[in-house]
Order: structure tokens, then C-alpha cells, then sequence
């Protein structure tokens, strides 16, 4: 798609794309599945070389907040996939398509490279249909009681991954968190103090069986890669979108 001028007054003459966007909207109140999205610019390399946005964590918002146009897109409410699609277009408009892993072989130790190309990355199948709410509805195997969830925001799946640090030296409760997040109703109750008593509860069965159909379903872009060591063996690994997928370029 050709770059284009973005209709609003206040953005004249700002080259912009359209991305398309993973979740297709549906999670969303507003039903947004595509965004305007312009092109980094030299004034980018400013944030991205910053070791104090980078060390604050905050980056990859940021950057998003600068090139997403339009206020009709909350970053905090953005699903994660549906800001990896927008980091890859930034990369592969700025640097190219080809991404570099260093990566060991399992059978001598050694380390090699390899090139990945980021314009083959696919979106996931995704199947599921929500209600009027944007909700889904799961069956737990054990009890067999009804739940209605929805998927995480980027903003939660941050908080979760940083959890463990606030609970040094103590129990995290990283696993009933996510449920807390996820499940939005349970056989009816959508109180969040009577939710969070039943989902503590929960049998160890239910509560594994929905996280992995909450894995298994949720829409994302399919970023694992296996390639082939020097030795003749596979190895896997993801493409990690962090503030290191732009920094190789600013030396940081």
C-alpha cells in the first residue's frame, strides 16, 4: 500500500500506511481493526538511543504513542499482538526485512547467525466469536460451570510478567491474577470480589485447562522460527519485539 496523507488538518502532510491489526478490532469498544501508522523519522532515533526511556521500560509505548495516528486508539488498552504488528511494520519500512539471530547449536556449543525475513511473518488462525460484549465463553471440564473471558492487554501482560519482583521472598499470585484478568463472568456473577473468592477456589484442572485454551486461541501473529544449525539439528526460538529489536541500529 503507498504512503498517503493523512485526512485530518492537524496531521497535513504526514506520509502514513495502514496496518491491519491481528485482533481484527473485535476486542475493542471502539471496533478498530486497522491503524494509521507513520514512518520513523530521524526524531525517532532520539527516543530509541535514550538509555533513560529504555531503561524505563516505556520505550515501545512511546514509540507507538508518536507514530499511531488518530486519539481514537488507546496504547494501554492495545492487545499485545496487535502491537506487534505495528513494530514490525515500523522496522521493516525503517531497516528492511531481515532480522539477524544469533543462536546456538545444540550439538557443538557453537554460535552462528541467521537471517530471518519479518515480511514472512503470518497472523495466527483465529476462530473464536465473541457476544455483543466482546466476550467468550469457555466450559471448565471439572465443575462444567460457564465462564465468559476476554484476552489480556498489553498492560496486564506486562504487569503479570513484572509481578514476580514486587513478591521477593513471598507467594506471587501471578496464576490467580491472570484468571482475574481473563475471566470477566463466572455461571452468571460478574461481582470482582466474588469472582476473585471463586476463581482462588478454582480446582488445579480448571484452572491449567482454560489457560492453555486461552494460549491455544488467542489471536497473535505466528512469530516462532526454526532453523537449521550448522551441525544438521533444529533449533526454535521467537522473534522478541523489546527495545533491542530497533537498538542494533543505534549502537545502544
Amino acid at each position: 500500500m503507498d504512503p498517503r496523507e493523512y485526512a485530518d488538518p492537524s496531521y497535513s502532510n504526514i506520509p502514513y500506511d495502514v496496518v491491519q491489526l491481528p485482533s481484527k478490532g473485535m476486542f475493542y469498544r471502539n471496533k478498530l481493526d486497522s491503524v494509521k501508522v507513520t514512518y520513523l523519522t530521524a526524531s525517532d532515533e532520539n527516543l530509541l538511543s535514550s538509555p533513560n526511556i529504555i531503561e524505563s521500560g516505556n520505550i515501545i509505548d512511546e514509540l507507538l504513542r508518536r507514530k499511531i495516528l488518530g486519539s481514537d486508539v488507546n496504547i494501554s488498552e492495545m492487545l499485545e499482538c496487535d502491537k506487534q504488528a505495528i513494530l514490525i511494520f515500523l522496522r521493516n519500512t525503517a531497516f528492511g526485512s531481515t532480522y539477524e539471530f544469533t543462536l546456538t547449536d545444540p550439538k557443538t556449543k557453537q554460535k552462528f547467525t541467521h537471517s530471518h525475513d519479518l515480511s514472512n511473518v503470518s497472523m495466527k488462525e483465529f476462530n473464536l466469536v465473541a457476544d455483543e460484549k466482546g466476550e467468550f465463553t469457555y466450559t471448565l471440564p471439572i465443575t462444567k460451570k460457564v465462564i465468559k473471558f476476554k484476552f489480556l492487554s498489553s498492560t496486564q501482560e506486562t504487569e503479570l510478567a513484572n509481578i514476580d519482583s514486587q513478591y521477593e521472598g513471598r507467594i506471587s499470585p501471578k496464576v490467580t491474577r491472570r484468571l482475574e484478568y481473563l475471566i470477566q463472568e463466572i455461571e452468571g456473577e460478574r461481582d470482582k470480589g466474588n469472582l476473585a473468592q471463586m476463581i482462588q477456589s478454582m480446582p488445579i484442572k480448571d484452572s491449567q485447562e482454560f489457560r492453555n485454551y486461552v494460549k491455544d486461541n488467542e489471536p497473535g501473529l505466528d512469530l516462532k522460527v526454526t532453523v537449521r544449525a550448522p551441525s544438521g539439528e533444529e533449533v526454535t526460538t521467537s522473534v522478541v519485539l523489546g527495545a533491542h529489536f530497533f537498538r542494533p541500529f543505534f549502537g545502544v
